[in-house]
């Protein structure tokens, strides 16, 4: 085939290719690649600048302290308390249900007072409210609020949305004409958050009522972070309260975000011109050229769209065209496709079926991820299980293939200088050099001679601390605790391969992780970037999410106990189990075990403990992370403890620069004093952390 004959062809399959991506993304499987606009929408929103409401409040009642009718009951008192101060208007974006058969509360009437006050539409107080809107939250099928119609067609008359209405009765100049097509949608970027006064504060009397002349109040039931009803693009947590505010906040701020028909008909054009330039000129270039190319179109279209939203509150879809564009690129330069998704599928297939006890399957699942240190962890634990099967040859396959695959995994510890004199022995494992020491005993940096393999022996005196019945109870209780621990298979815990005894000392063979405990950043000096101790302790609560839901609780998180690599981002918990293994919760002088100073108030009372007690302890360790020193100081322990029981810490947003006042929020709510105030499990408290991460 000659040179032109080739080009033609390339020519023709990159039409064809782009021609039939083009009838793909917006044609019928449309919905399929919208993901790639919301993408591109939601990086750039969530920058677009925004101001909070002017004069506003939320009055928030805890449902969690009242009934259905105590609730209703504390609407009608918080209404005649706000009338009586003259706000400007009270909002009810979202209250109590009301069945069609109940009759009205005898305090209705205050709906229709001189006082404005905003009701949703289809609610059975919009019967005697005077003002009403319909309220929309339809989030988007990965859960994301991005837009919210401004009218709705009812009984064949258009009707407002809530904070269309709560606008126009204050008689926006302009506003009605801007506003006034049915189709016209607004889109939402970010939250900026209002003062939240709780019904209890404000019914108690000796509340400050001052701020609330000629505001705008709304009253809820909804407690911020546990009651969002949606997440915005920015990643924040909302309630139906807080959306409304901030569509009306954009509305009279003339600050809305729209798609007018122009831009309609460029979301056309802009694909069928990137078409022809893919097939143009992408073809038959090197590669390099080819990456050239594609960075800057896709670089050019992310700058028109930021500079649309930004600078003009525009919303032009891009990322399909950029999808298409990209498609083409990818075709002509002959790429080939990202493994690491499959990579983490197969590690979690075979994590699973390890738990399982199905060996052979995970054996299977794990020779298809990419090489690295938590594969060659887990490999390491599937051959312990292979052979308490005694399956010594299929123990062996294992090793073998991690001898071909991990060799330079295996051996990177191996370089460090080793000690003068014969190697010590704990066990099979060769003992190179001591790395660390805690409460409970050193950690050593050993090699398991079978396959060269470095890992970390904790070691600890279990004979000096017990004797006879004590001992035989102690040693039960270390294996049991090691073994749970040892079923625990997470990117973000240090994997347990094997707990044994040897010269009176039990040890515990874990994944060695090269790194620095998080307590070298603790140093005033030291501090990480509040976005990074964020990220960090997000997924800190990811792992201990994981473990709480296998019946595992770690007891002793604090900054010395979670390992940070630099070079790649991640941080493992390490010690799982171990402040249980010696003992059930106290020593033989009765001193709890842990560090008082992060530990929860139940723990330090010695109560049973659940997950809820491992989140106070990442919240103080986060705290310190922050600001360079724990929450609660005292110079002896019963001070201690009774500071830990009955005070709250200095919010650290004051303390430090860059750390954003929702971080105070999450922080309060991780160290509340009782467990039920806490975030309800981990994986709560790292979105909340990775919400905060954002903004930081």
């Amino acid at each position: 085939m000659n040179t032109a004959s080739k080009h033609k062809r390339n020519r023709l399959i990159a039409l064809s290719f782009v021609s039939i991506l083009m009838l793909l993304v917006y044609g019928p499987l449309a919905q399929w690649f919208v993901a790639a606009d919301r993408v591109v929408f939601d990086q750039i929103a969530a920058s677009v600048p925004n101001t909070a409401l002017s004069d506003g409040f939320i009055v928030s009642i805890d449902p969690q302290r009242s009934s259905g009718p105590e609730i209703l009951a504390q609407y009608g008192r918080i209404i005649e308390v706000l009338q009586s101060n003259s706000v400007k208007r009270i909002v009810l974006a979202s209250p109590p249900e009301i069945s069609a058969d109940a009759e009205l509360p005898g305090w209705a009437a205050l709906l229709s007072a001189r006082i404005p006050v905003f009701v949703p539409t289809r609610h059975r107080f919009a019967d005697v409210a005077k003002y009403h809107g319909f309220v929309q939250v339809r989030p988007d099928n990965d859960r994301v609020l991005r837009q919210s119609a401004l009218w709705q067609l009812n009984n064949g008359v258009y009707s407002p949305s809530l904070p269309l209405a709560i606008a126009f009765n204050s008689s926006i100049g302009g506003m009605a004409n801007r506003l006034s097509s049915p189709d016209d949608a607004i889109f939402l970027s970010n939250y900026v958050e209002l003062p939240r006064i709780t019904a209890t504060q404000l019914l108690s009397g000796t509340f400050d009522t001052g701020p609330l002349y000629g505001a705008t109040v709304f009253v809820d039931s909804d407690p911020a972070f546990v009651g969002a009803a949606a997440v915005l693009p920015s990643g924040q947590l909302v309630t139906v309260s807080e959306i409304v505010a901030t569509l009306l906040s954009d509305v009279e701020n003339q600050r809305t975000i729209s798609a007018p028909i122009g831009i309609q008909a460029m979301k056309w054009l802009i694909p069928a011109l990137l078409a022809i330039v893919a097939v143009l000129f992408l073809p038959d270039r090197n590669r390099r050229e080819i990456a050239m190319l594609t960075a800057t179109v896709v670089i050019s279209l992310l700058l028109i769209e930021a500079v649309l939203l930004l600078g003009f509150q525009l919303r032009m879809d891009l990322g399909r065209p950029i999808l298409i564009f990209v498609g083409a690129a990818l075709l002509c330069s002959w790429l080939v496709i990202d493994i690491s998704k499959a990579s983490g599928d197969a590690f979690k297939k075979g994590s699973d079926f390890l738990s399982a006890g199905r060996l052979e399957p995970a054996f299977a699942e794990f020779r298809r991820c990419s090489p690295d240190e938590t594969v060659a962890a887990v490999m390491y634990k599937l051959a312990s299980a292979f052979e308490h099967q005694a399956k010594q040859e299929r123990a062996d396959a294992v090793l073998e293939w991690m001898k071909r695959t991990h060799g330079p995994i295996a051996d990177r510890s191996s370089t460090t200088k080793k000690p003068s004199g014969p190697p010590q022995r704990m066990g099979r494992y060769i003992i190179e050099r001591r790395i660390g020491r805690g409460a409970m005993g050193a950690v050593y940096l050993a090699k398991d001679p079978r396959i060269n393999r470095a890992v970390a022996l904790k070691a600890i005196p279990i004979e000096k601390e017990f004797e006879d019945e004590e001992l035989k109870e102690a040693r039960l209780r270390f294996y049991r605790e090691a073994e749970s621990a040892g079923r625990l298979t997470h990117p973000n815990i240090i994997t347990v391969f094997d707990a044994g005894e040897d010269k009176g000392l039990a040890y515990i063979a874990m994944e060695f992780m090269p790194g620095i405990a998080l307590k070298h950043y603790t140093d005033p000096k030291k501090l990480l970037a509040p976005k990074r101790a964020l990220e960090l302790c997000a997924a800190t609560a990811d792992g201990l999410d994981y473990a709480h839901n296998q019946g595992v609780i770690h007891r002793d998180i604090k900054p010395a106990n979670l390992l940070y690599n630099p070079k790649d981002g991640s941080v493992k918990i390490s010690d799982f189990g171990v402040a249980r293994m010696t003992d059930n919760n106290k020593t033989k002088t009765g001193i709890v075990l842990g560090t008082p100073m992060y530990m929860s108030p139940e723990q330090l009372s010695a109560e049973d403990l659940t997950g809820l007690s491992d989140l106070f302890s990442l919240g103080v360790t986060l705290y310190e992370l922050l600001v360079g020193e724990v929450p609660f100081k005292a110079s002896n322990i019963a001070v201690l403890m009774t500071k830990i029981t009955t005070e709250d810490p200095a919010p650290v947003s004051g303390r430090r620069a860059g750390i954003p006042p929702s971080v105070d929020a999450v922080l309060a709510k991780a160290l509340a004093k009782r467990p039920e105030d806490r975030f309800s499990c981990g994986a709560e408290m790292a979105i909340a952390l990775r919400n905060c991460a954002r903004v930081s």
